[in-house]
């Protein structure tokens, strides 16, 4: 049968990158493929959102394809491609936030298809940020993968500012469009009813932690608006890695009318069951608008933060309008989308979905190679490596630089407070000395008028 490696963020509990291994593996079932799908990110985990689903960590990537080869590396989706450590949250119960290594999930893909020759795909990631601190690095990495697909125009450009071929680059929508793939509507029917038994006529809200304070009351003014209006308000977390549960909840209190929250984690089929019946999306996930959208649902972006990802979705959807970054439009904006926001027609973003899972399917059962390792592969990445030591031992020595200077200042700042009360005491006898001068200048310019100015004063 054999088995491929799909490289993601399926570690943390954040709803859409959950959403890529259940549309790829469905995507592939339909096609024939009867192999398995291993799930790999930084850390070893239990899949959230999915039950009995065992997440390996990247660290055991290399010894798995030694013991077992693997037919195929796939990354992605989701917003990956970048080198940043942001801190996130590692299960549902965490408090902390911890710095995750996004950067392993595509990088050690990149370097098994260098040392094994493994086929590497890319299943429509996002490019988040540019490249431009080492094109020549980035480059390197992105010129060796046998098929290149990323999700948005502006993760193409950025390959493109790294020397990368138009032609070699797919643009191809989001997979979770394939998500009407993957259950039944008696199935969604019935995951919904086990969250809220009887729940219809319905508004979903979603926001993280990184919502601004001062937006709250326009949130929970759209809110009345939709509770007066008949809807009944579901405040729906869907990135606990972002905290979405704790600021849900300070929206729930301050809201003067009751509103649905669920009590636990939902499973993924959960809530794609409650986005895909609500009268109305209104939130800040990429995937609430999505997956809402899909199902022939109206939507709204409240992007506080102003992701290019989401914008560029709104633009692809052609719901421009209804993509705010102001709370003071919010409520104008949703009652606009309940009266006139239409159903999109997305026969052409299938077409484009069913030409990449064809692709991929190709690829991976067949297993060619489309770009073979380079023969000066080795040479290069010596002189890549060798550019590294040299940034690392340059920074060294300005850390190293930094902290003479730092204890040169401070012994000037010790000099000039050990002679500071001298030169305050010279000061004030100097200035004693200088007004004795003008004194006898006075005298002797105006002496009479000196002498009676000080018999006065007797």
């Amino acid at each position: 049968m054999g088995r491929i490696a799909l490289c993601g963020v399926f570690d943390i509990p954040n709803y859409g990158d959950h959403l890529f291994p259940l549309v790829l593996r469905e995507e592939l079932s339909r096609r024939g493929y009867a192999g398995n799908v291993v799930l790999f990110s930084p850390f070893q985990a239990e899949e959230s959102f999915v039950e009995n689903s065992n997440v390996h960590s990247l660290d055991d990537l290399e010894r798995m394809h030694m013991e077992e080869p693997f037919s195929a590396i796939v990354v992605g989706g989701g917003e990956i491609i970048h080198w940043h450590r942001f801190g996130q949250k590692r299960t549902f119960n965490s408090t902390d936030f911890e710095a995750y290594p996004m950067d392993k999930v595509w990088l050690v893909p990149c370097f098994m298809k260098m040392k094994y020759n493994v086929p590497l795909l890319w299943n429509a990631p996002g490019i988040p940020f540019d490249f431009d601190a080492d094109k020549a690095l980035a480059h390197y990495l992105f010129s060796n993968i046998d098929y290149l697909s990323v999700r948005n125009d502006f993760s193409k450009q950025v390959l493109i500012d790294c020397g990368i071929p138009d032609a070699a680059i797919q643009r191809v929508p989001d997979t979770g469009f394939s998500l009407k793939n993957v259950a039944t509507d008696q199935e969604l029917h019935d995951a919904r009813n086990h969250v809220f038994p009887g729940l219809a006529h319905y508004a979903v809200f979603h926001c993280n932690r990184f919502i601004p304070e001062s937006e709250i009351n326009n949130v929970v003014a759209t809110l009345k608006e939709l509770h007066d209006d008949g809807h009944e308000i579901v405040l729906l977390p869907l990135a606990y890695t972002h905290g979405d549960e704790d600021i849900l909840h300070t929206i729930h209190d301050a809201c003067p009318f009751p509103c649905l929250i669920p009590q636990h984690p939902l499973s993924l089929l959960e809530i794609i069951g409650i986005l895909s019946d609500c009268e109305i999306y209104v939130g800040t996930s990429l995937h609430g608008s999505v997956t809402a959208s899909v199902f022939g649902r109206k939507t709204v972006s409240f992007d506080y933060q102003q992701t290019k990802k989401t914008r560029d979705l709104y633009h692809q959807l052609g719901r421009d309008a209804f993509y705010v970054t102001d709370g003071n439009k919010l409520a104008g904006t949703v009652s606009d989308a309940l009266k006139t926001q239409q159903p999109v027609d997305f026969s052409d973003i299938q077409q484009q979905l069913n030409h990449h899972f064809d692709k991929l399917f190709t690829l991976i059962t067949q297993g060619n190679i489309i770009t073979p390792n380079p023969s000066s592969q080795a040479a290069q990445f010596s002189d890549l490596v060798q550019k590294c030591f040299d940034a690392e031992y340059r920074s060294i020595g300005l850390v190293q630089r930094i902290d003479e200077l730092n204890i040169a200042l401070k012994r000037n700042e010790e000099f000039v407070n050990h002679f500071k009360p001298r030169a305050e005491y010279f000061e004030s006898e100097l200035n004693k000395q200088l007004n004795r001068v003008h004194e006898l200048e006075e005298l002797q310019q105006h002496p009479v008028k000196i002498i009676l100015q000080n018999i006065k004063h007797k």
